[in-house]
């Protein structure tokens, strides 16, 4: 989840040493603050809280925070309670939905018996997304690197009712991607077969974890024209078949916009003593009985509004990607050699016909035949 990562951003602050001695900064006196991932849409899925505590800067992975009880009020007496599907990571049940114009207020109580609350809010109506589109875009790259092309992926929206002003979005991208090698046959009980399993064609999926947001406050109409969500760069694997991205947009409040505008900054930032340091920013949870207890995270919601779109190879200029399979040769053996190159790690492509009319067998590495070892070979709605 993103406010997992700027946590461990805030925490981390990692600096590089000196040109004499590297610095190793301490972590005896960082707080144990209560970290809140929670936000709430009309969506059909499922209302999801991630619980976590801040980390000291030399701790390389998330705290969870479990077991504790989680509910969700609203504004007519309603409560509904979530439970721990995973550690720190909390579900609501499928007989509560969430609807626009409404009040929720999240409530959270730990193992050791402190009470969180979240301020009051209002669920408000996102206003659909104009458009999703792309532009080919060269950029040039930093001392020492390529120069990128690929990709900028654009969206636009606006209100004709002039009443939102604040946007927010996420994006889920799934890609295409073939082994170098289609396997058709496996070795089994010492005898060559045919392959079932589909390993030659998967999908690779990344949800978005950085701060994408807007405001339109300063304009005459409520229009967002062209933000830039994402650069595809052609240094990645994810031109090199098909390529769709679903986009999500959120409305926002100003006090909401502000929190995860101030999160931006955060993440921009981070890296050395000459950036700006990071400082708590204060959300909408707090302890009900102790002003003191600091709590990370924001609980607000709005409907969600989406759109997709597909790229496939061809619509856009010509472009190189890396070459992944550089590494992958193929070796053409009798049946009497198979075992003993699966032994070396190779693995078994299938059959070749040979220049005296005979059958050999083609084999490679496995990381150029089975695409499952990186991706997943189960068809998504890509």
């Amino acid at each position: 989840m993103f406010l997992q990562k700027i946590t461990y951003n805030l925490s981390l602050l990692l600096l590089i040493g000196s040109c004499i001695y590297p610095f190793d900064p301490p972590s005896e006196d960082y707080e144990n603050l209560l970290v809140v991932e929670a936000f709430l849409t009309d969506s059909d899925d499922a209302f999801e809280v991630v619980l976590s505590r801040s980390i000291p800067i030399d701790t390389g992975y998330n705290l969870p925070e479990e077991n504790a009880l989680i509910s969700i009020s609203d504004d007519l007496g309603g409560i509904y309670d979530l439970y721990e599907e995973n550690p720190g990571r909390y579900m609501s049940f499928p007989d509560f939905t969430a609807q626009t114009g409404r009040i929720y207020r999240l409530h959270i109580q730990t193992t050791d018996g402190q009470q969180y609350e979240s301020d009051s809010v209002f669920l408000l109506e996102t206003p659909p997304i104009d458009s999703v589109f792309f532009r080919y875009e060269e950029r040039v790259a930093t001392e020492g690197e390529k120069n990128n092309k690929g990709l900028q992926i654009y969206v636009t929206t606006h209100d004709s009712k002039n009443s939102t002003w604040f946007y927010r979005w996420d994006y889920k991208e799934t890609w295409e991607f073939r082994s170098k090698y289609r396997s058709l046959h496996i070795w089994e009980d010492e005898m060559v077969k045919d392959r079932e399993d589909l390993i030659y064609r998967c999908w690779k999926n990344y949800i978005s974890s950085n701060v994408l947001v807007a405001t339109s406050n300063t304009l005459n109409e409520d229009i967002i024209s062209e933000f830039p969500l994402v650069y595809v760069s052609n240094s990645s694997d994810r031109l090199m078949l098909k390529y769709s991205i679903l986009v999500k947009q959120y409305a926002l409040n100003e006090e909401s916009y502000n929190y995860w505008k101030e999160l931006e900054k955060i993440n921009e930032n981070l890296g050395t003593f000459f950036d700006p340091q990071p400082s708590t920013i204060k959300g909408n949870i707090s302890n009900i009985n102790d002003e003191n207890d600091i709590v990370l995270g924001y609980f607000d919601g709005s409907s969600v509004q989406e759109k997709r779109i597909f790229i496939s190879k061809g619509e856009y200029p010509s472009i190189v990607t890396p070459n992944y399979y550089a590494h992958c040769t193929d070796t053409i053996v009798s049946y009497f050699q198979i075992r003993s190159l699966l032994n070396e790690g190779y693995m078994l492509v299938g059959e070749v016909g040979t220049n005296t009319g005979g059958v050999a067998y083609q084999l490679s590495y496995e990381s150029c035949i089975d695409c499952t070892l990186f991706r997943n070979n189960i068809e998504t709605d890509f």
